[in-house]
């Protein structure tokens, strides 16, 4: 009994095995519209969590070819948190779409800051 409680939360406590650290690339301050020195319009992104201004980060994994153009997306740990932020490689940008892909109206637009 006490290794099936053993195994399960080990399993429970796991990352999926198709999510990962946020990549080093886009690590660091962005901004709404590129308005770098204001802390409401801001976040900033560690290799596991993410923050809104001046706000507690929360945890975050980076899920590679996941967005209906095939970049990669920043999603909330939390289970039930729809909201992601893609990664448009074009633009060097990151789209976040605040209630999930193609719902809502149009992305927001984060620009890097420059560090």
């Amino acid at each position: 009994m006490r290794t099936i409680v053993a195994v399960s939360a080990v399993l429970l406590g796991s990352a999926p095995a198709w999510a990962n650290n946020v990549p080093d690339n886009l690590l660091g301050h962005w901004a709404l519209g590129g308005e770098c020195g204001s802390a409401n319009k801001s976040i900033h992104i560690a290799a596991t969590t993410l923050g809104f201004g001046k706000n507690k980060a929360d945890a975050v994994e980076f899920i590679a070819n996941d967005s209906p153009s095939g970049n990669g997306a920043i999603h909330w740990s939390e289970e039930g948190v729809v909201d992601n932020f893609e990664y448009d490689t074009t633009n060097d940008v990151l789209l976040h779409n605040t209630e999930g892909y193609g719902i809502g109206g149009a992305p927001e637009v984060y620009k890097r800051c420059k560090s």
